[in-house]
């Protein structure tokens, strides 16, 4: 058998060579190698080109994965690594020294000369080629395809990637430790042992920065920040004086402008009068804002990152804004298409009243008020928004009024159709707000998990990483806290670098973000970590379990943060603070029990000394990065515990990997819901933003019982939800699909543009 080489020539077909690849993948797994080279010699064929054969082998592994033979993701993946290897060095199979990879970075414009300022030699010391093993295969093919840097590309041609696995985890290190010299003053020694700290961490995947982190740490552009979240002001153009993005339009191009580097951005429309209000300048009459929406949305699919992937935008609105109802169904597949608007995500920003009133606790009807009339009402939460709310209710100044169960049903009937509004909570937003002294929480971000202040000239942004659970537990199966103290505390001062070094795309946002400092340390493979210790998602054991676990984490990333503030200096506003009075997010929760494994007490005066970092915690739905590190995303329990996944090489399946650690974990479907808000609710005693929780149901859900969780939800002290999902068994086949609580017949159901959760090609937050 011959086979064709690049240059064209051909030569006799070495199979022992194969076969050696083949031993070096499997070695150390429990896999067949004989199976393995049973399902390449099938592929082969005469005059078959050279780089197919290795494609062959790689697809013939990746076919064997199953739940009988899960490791051969891993080998599947050296077989990858392989490629990588031989792309980078244009043909052999080692590494080039980091000093060699740095400067052929810095040729290409890939990579900032700042980083020659490392002691690189002690640096590619630390380098651990074996750390690729780690990976699997679809961690292996994510980082393959879209992270490792590669040459400057030209028109219709896919440059060759520059950047081996190690040195891409080092690039962000040492992108992040810049910051030890270029801000905080230090040697380029303490850089680099900064770097070599952070290297540790990511490169055993115990923990990973976001994706705009991973991306763009250490280059030419450091846009690393995930999310963002604005206002916009009720004028058309901004007026004399005021901020120029303080306007519909004005943070429309905002918005543009974030999108344009890959941030997902919520923002707060509730100061736009409604339709029919009246503008004085003209002595008209408004549209409301449902048609700025669509110009919104139209926004959001033009300015898609140089074709890579459509904006992501999130709308918020309050209940009783007039156009509220409108507002609900922007995302519905029938009605008239000039109200509509798909490609957006929007959300429910919904106060303490109007739950009440939906609980039976109160009036039974809801009224609607002008915003331009009574802009205060955007302004206030908590009892004083009640207080006004029901004084200008009462005097009859309301739009309209409509029965509070039509209110409630339109809510949950379209988040039903379509997943959206995303139901999340006003006034227990603010009420925890630590930085309530300076403003109010107008509305959360794209996925739910950031609660920041913003106004006129403040856009708030996050930056966003997260803790590896999975590999927080010992061998005994119990929570490792020594080794989880180090990993947070490493993250917060990586995150909190991320702050200096960004680039920000909008001058109202890097105003904000250097005033404030917040950063958002979140936590992924939670049902790893629980698979490990042999426990059951939906048990008291597990809630137990995540109550110890995140006061742990919470207490080590104050602690971090106060510490950082010791050394570095307090955030701009921190005086008056709740923080600046001891007031820790556990004082504000609606349950305050603590297991008594730390002296909250300390903290609480170690903290009025100061904090770095306005806020510190916020759970992610971590779509990409836990697949880089092969875990489950987030605090969720697994969407599928296995499902197939094609590329340009074949299908081939990926396994839970919680599956491979407890032979009874369940999917997030055989979990009842109430457990999942149960869980929330112990999470969020601990965090001082919010997490993006995920509402799954089975197909044949009532209307009743959604209606109750998401009571249970806000009773429990949740900030914000995230999307509603449910299963539908159609012809033995699992069909996740959205359907409308209360429809005709004839109304089939919405396909939804979901936005990350079974998305692993979602960048928007992490």
């Amino acid at each position: 058998m011959q086979v064709t080489k690049r240059d064209g020539r051909t030569e006799e077909f070495d199979l022992a060579k194969i076969h050696r690849l083949s031993n070096y993948a499997c070695e150390g797994l429990d896999v067949s190698v004989k199976d393995l080279n049973a399902n390449i010699a099938i592929k082969f064929y005469d005059g078959m080109k050279t780089s197919e054969i290795h494609e062959a082998q790689i697809i013939s592994a990746a076919e064997l994965i199953g739940r009988e033979k899960p490791d051969y993701t891993y080998v599947a993946a050296r077989l990858l690594l392989m490629r990588v290897y031989k792309e980078v060095t244009g043909g052999k199979a080692e590494y080039p020294d980091l000093a060699s990879f740095v400067e052929r970075g810095i040729t290409e414009g890939r990579i900032t000369p700042e980083l020659r300022r490392f002691d690189l030699a002690r640096l590619d010391a630390a380098i651990d080629p074996e750390k690729d093993k780690l990976f699997d295969y679809l961690g292996m093919q994510t980082i393959a395809d879209r992270y490792l840097l590669r040459e400057r590309e030209l028109p219709g041609k896919k440059g060759k990637i520059i950047e081996m696995p190690q040195h891409f985890l080092m690039r962000a290190a040492m992108g992040l430790a810049l910051n030890e010299i270029l801000t905080n003053g230090y040697s380029a020694d303490i850089a680099t042992e900064s770097a070599l700290q952070y290297y540790g961490v990511l490169s055993v995947h115990d923990a990973m920065t976001s994706t705009p982190t991973l991306f763009n740490a250490g280059t030419m552009h450091s846009q690393m920040s995930s999310c963002y979240v604005n206002t916009v002001a009720d004028t058309l153009l901004s007026d004399p004086g005021t901020n120029p993005f303080a306007s519909i339009f004005g943070t429309i191009t905002e918005s543009a402008a974030l999108s344009k580097w890959a941030g997902g951005i919520g923002t707060s429309w509730t100061r736009v009068r409604g339709q029919g209000d009246i503008i004085k300048g003209t002595n008209g009459e408004s549209a409301g804002i449902v048609p700025y929406l669509k110009v919104y949305n139209d926004t959001a699919v033009a300015v898609n990152q140089g074709g890579k992937r459509k904006g992501s935008f999130a709308p918020y609105l309050e209940s009783w804004h007039p156009d509220f109802m409108d507002f609900c169904e922007i995302k519905k597949n029938t009605g008239d298409e000039r109200r509509r608007a798909h490609d957006i995500f929007p959300a429910s920003w919904l106060s303490d009243e109007f739950m009440r009133r939906v609980s039976g606790e109160g009036p039974d009807y809801w009224s609607f008020f002008s915003p331009s009339e009574y802009p205060e009402l955007h302004e206030l939460h908590g009892d004083a928004f009640t207080a006004r709310y029901t004084e200008l209710e009462a005097a009859g100044k309301f739009v309209k009024q409509l029965p509070i169960i039509e209110v409630w049903k339109k809510i949950i009937t379209m988040l039903w159709e379509t997943g959206h509004p995303w139901v999340t909570f006003k006034d227990e937003c603010n009420r925890r707000n630590p930085q309530q002294h300076v403003g109010t929480i107008h509305s959360s971000n794209l996925c739910t998990e950031i609660t920041l202040n913003t106004s006129d000239d403040e856009t708030a942004v996050c930056n966003l990483g997260s803790t590896n659970l999975a590999n927080h537990v010992t061998e005994d199966g119990k929570i490792d806290f020594d080794k989880l103290r180090h990993t947070v505390r490493t993250q917060m001062r990586m995150l909190d670098s991320v702050i200096d070094l960004n680039f920000y795309p909008s001058e109202r946002a890097k105003a904000s973000n250097w005033r404030h400092r917040p950063v958002g340390l979140g936590v992924m493979g939670l049902a790893d970590m629980l698979a490990k210790m042999g426990i059951d998602m939906d048990t008291r054991e597990a809630l137990q379990v995540q109550d110890e676990l995140f006061e742990a984490w919470s207490y080590y990333a104050i602690e971090a943060s106060a510490e950082l503030a010791r050394e570095l200096g307090s955030y701009g506003s921190f005086e008056g603070s709740l923080w600046s009075q001891g007031i820790l997010p556990i004082d504000t929760a609606v349950d305050h029990t603590t297991s008594g494994r730390f002296d909250w007490d300390v903290l609480r005066e170690f903290v009025k000394g100061g904090m770095r970092n306005s806020n510190c915690m916020a759970i992610a739905p971590t779509a990409t990065i836990s697949n880089i590190v092969g875990v489950t995303p987030s605090i969720e329990a697994p969407y599928e515990l296995e499902y197939t996944k094609s590329n340009l090489s074949g299908t081939f399946a990926v396994i839970s990997s919680a599956l491979t650690h407890y032979s009874k974990v369940k999917s997030a479907f055989d979990i009842d819901a109430e457990w999942t808000i149960r869980a929330a609710a112990v999470r969020q005693k601990w965090i001082d933003q919010s997490q993006s929780v995920n509402i799954f149901v089975p197909a044949d859900t009532r209307g009743s019982h959604l209606s109750d969780l998401y009571v249970l939800a806000w009773k429990k002290g949740l900030k914000t939800t995230y999307y509603l999902r449910r299963l539908v068994v159609e012809t033995e086949k699992m069909v996740e699909a959205m359907t409308p609580v209360v429809a005709p017949p004839e109304v089939e159901p919405a396909e939804t543009n979901f936005c990350s959760i079974d998305d692993p090609d979602c960048e928007a937050c992490q």
